[in-house]
């Protein structure tokens, strides 16, 4: 998106002014979805905004009182001031949030506080909003979809909330409103009929399970070999269809060594995750080889039509039977040729549906005359046809449409009575392949393996899920399973997790059991030994510059991180290293330099310098300790030296400090001395 222009309310202004000039700002001075944008139809076309793997329709915005669908007439549009003040919040929201899909969800919410206006009676202006209109429109949107829907619309209008009180747009918007509905779909998830219902929504029936691999098999013409190609791969690892969408022809990953059998595939993350190398289990190894044999099989036209087009992008692909007509007028049964049309005069009424008028009568080889049409003006017309985003199809991996696996000759995916064209290319959809799924006269009926009255039908993501649940019961962690599923964040693993209670009981049972097992077979019990035994058997942790530490990592990490000159369990050897008075003395000399800039700063009234003036004479007295001792004659060589405790604070010691000065509970005596022996504050 375009550089974003903060919007600065005035203090000097009232919320309804600072609104009119955020109105004003928003429309005519932010260029967010281009400075061309027609900021007052109710509908924005944001299309080539947003990028979408398998979608090709058009991404709307509708600024609408109710949400329109396909096929229907627009829908009414929001009254304003309502409507340029939420157009003018999704275009600054936008530019502040640069999301990677189109701003649904924040319209829905709008829209829902819309309808809270008028229910009660109000105009609608968001400059006008309270709690209450917000608690009225969060429930109108839970009575009206129930689950999860009221929740989330709540979360929007609490941002908008914020965003209206900080920018003093809206005198009344609360400080911290939140809507108070609870979340459903994590209640319902585990027990009772409700849990049943959504690993039954969710899970492939298995009458699909059944079909799905003889369909494969059964499958002859290319869109039914392409799409059950699809959910093979799908069924061989936990994967997104749009991530298939993103696959390259030169996928397969060879093994790494002569003779490995493992089968990997080159596959593209989404959802946060990065790109990475899919590794499919062995026993499906074989099904993924041949799907992919399959697509490489079915799209290589296609790719080879793509191929032409990125070196001529400006020149019609022919086929080799049409080589000759390039430059030529062309009549109707050219054109037929050329696209691949099957019907007679279907190339003529092609050319006058594009809006291509006849230039001249030719004479065909069969005596006749016909209108002919000029090959510049059909070249044009096709070209005009090429994918959006060609070369590349896919922002996110930089992959080109020559390169994909899943591209295919234009109408592959069409009716019976549609001819797949010659002469250009399209991407597979997503939509391409839910039709031969998801709907009860698709694959499986046309293959035979179910009727219209006792359909089958299998979605995509369904796939996914059951193999989630398989690796749930086969005990893999999960990290593994997130891991294998492409997935950025482990928790959402749960998600996906459709064993049944019994299923959990058992499988928690199990693991007690593995569990009890190692411990009485693997475990040794040491017996305790005493203090003097265990300081006879006890060695530094780590050298310093000037000694080394007797603390014991293995019981607690260190308290005194980073501060081995005011801990009591540091010791230096005197005579042990000739290189430690050397190096105190240096110590000593740069600790003195660091007290008079501190000392100066503190003259000057520099905030913080008074503590940083007690801290380095701290040191300094430390330092000159020490070099006291490893200068006297009188203590001898091998002597250990431990420093008494210094005025400094442990790391806990400062925690609990911190504690007591933010809830004035007292966690720490005032005096060491009180401190029992061996806590915190003690000398021991």
């Amino acid at each position: 998106m375009a550089e974003l222009i903060p919007f600065i309310p005035k203090a000097t202004l009232t919320a309804a002014a600072n609104m009119e000039a955020f109105v004003r700002m928003c429309r005519h001075d932010l260029d967010v979805y281009g400075s061309d944008l027609d900021f007052d139809a109710p509908t924005w076309d944001v299309t080539k905004f947003y990028f979408k793997r398998g979608f090709k329709g058009r991404m709307l915005l509708n600024f609408v009182e109710e949400a329109r669908k396909q096929k229907t007439l627009p829908g009414s549009p929001v009254k304003e001031p309502f409507a340029s003040q939420v157009k003018a919040y999704i275009r600054y929201y936008v530019g502040i949030k640069a999301p990677t899909s189109p701003p649904l969800m924040e319209i829905r919410a709008m829209r829902e506080l819309y309808w809270a206006f008028l229910k009660s009676g109000l105009k609608p202006d968001l400059g006008a909003i309270n709690a209450q209109l917000l608690d009225q429109a969060v429930d109108l949107a839970d009575t009206r979809v129930p689950g999860d829907y009221g929740p989330r619309v709540g979360l929007h209008l609490r941002y908008l909330s914020t965003f209206l009180h900080e920018k003093h747009l809206a005198a009344n918007a609360p400080v911290d409103w939140k809507h108070g509905l609870k979340w459903q779909v994590a209640k319902k998830r585990r027990l009772g009929e409700a849990a049943k219902a959504i690993r039954e929504k969710k899970l492939p029936s298995d009458r699909a399970l059944r079909a799905l691999p003889t369909a494969f098999q059964l499958a002859k013409s290319p869109q039914d070999i392409i799409s059950t190609s699809v959910m093979a791969l799908l069924s061989c690892a936990p994967s997104r269809v749009n991530e298939i969408f993103a696959l390259a022809a030169d996928c397969e990953v060879q093994p790494l060594s002569e003779g490995e059998q493992g089968y990997m595939l080159r596959w593209a993350g989404s959802k946060g995750y990065p790109d990475f190398i899919k590794g499919i289990p062995a026993v499906m190894a074989d099904v993924a080889k041949e799907a992919i044999c399959r697509l490489r099989d079915q799209t290589d036209e296609a790719r080879r039509i793509a191929g032409w087009y990125e070196r001529y992008p400006d020149q019609l692909y022919l086929p080799e039977d049409c080589a000759g007509l390039r430059g030529k007028i062309l009549t109707g049964a050219d054109i037929e040729q050329i696209i691949g049309f099957t019907r007679p005069k279907e190339g003529q009424l092609w050319a006058q549906r594009q809006g291509i008028r006849a230039t001249a009568l030719v004479r065909g080889a069969n005596g006749r005359t016909s209108r002919g049409f000029k090959f510049a003006d059909i070249e044009t017309a096709i070209l005009s046809l090429l994918p959006r985003g060609f070369p590349l199809m896919d922002k996110a991996t930089g992959l080109r449409y020559s390169e994909a696996l899943m591209i295919v000759r234009r109408r592959e995916f069409g009716s019976r009575r549609q001819a797949r064209w010659r002469c250009m290319f399209d991407a597979v959809s997503y939509d391409n392949i839910m039709k031969q799924f998801h709907t009860a006269d698709g694959i499986f009926a046309r293959l035979g393996l179910s009727n219209p009255d006792d359909p089958i039908t299998l979605k995509t993501h369904q796939l996914r899920h059951y193999l989630n649940t398989l690796a749930q019961r086969g005990g893999l962690s999960e990290a593994e399973i997130a891991a294998w599923s492409g997935r950025a964040d482990v928790r959402q693993n749960t998600v996906y997790d459709h064993r049944t209670p019994e299923e959990r009981l058992e499988q928690g049972r199990r693991r007690e059991k593995e569990l009890a097992n190692v411990r009485g077979q693997r475990i040794r019990v040491n017996p305790p030994v005493s203090r003097e035994d265990g300081q006879k058997r006890a060695t530094h942790g780590h050298a310093t510059e000037i000694g080394f530490c007797e603390h014991d990592f293995a019981s607690s990490p260190c308290s005194m991180f980073m501060e081995c000159l005011h801990c009591t369990k540091h010791v230096c050897v005197k005579g042990h290293d000739p290189q430690h008075t050397k190096r105190v003395s240096l110590a000593l000399e740069s600790a003195r330099r660091s007290l008079a800039e501190a000392e100066a700063a503190m003259a000057k009234e520099y905030f913080g310098a008074e503590e940083w003036v007690r801290a380095h004479r701290g040191t300094i007295d430390r330092l000159e300790q020490l070099l006291a001792i490893l200068l006297n004659p009188s203590v001898p060589d091998g002597t250990l030296i431990r420093l008494s405790r210094s005025g400094q604070y442990s790391l806990i010691e400062q925690a609990m400090r911190d504690h007591e000065a933010v809830t004035g509970a007292v966690l720490l005596h005032n005096h060491r001395s009180e401190a029992p022996d061996g806590l915190p504050g003690s000398d021991a």
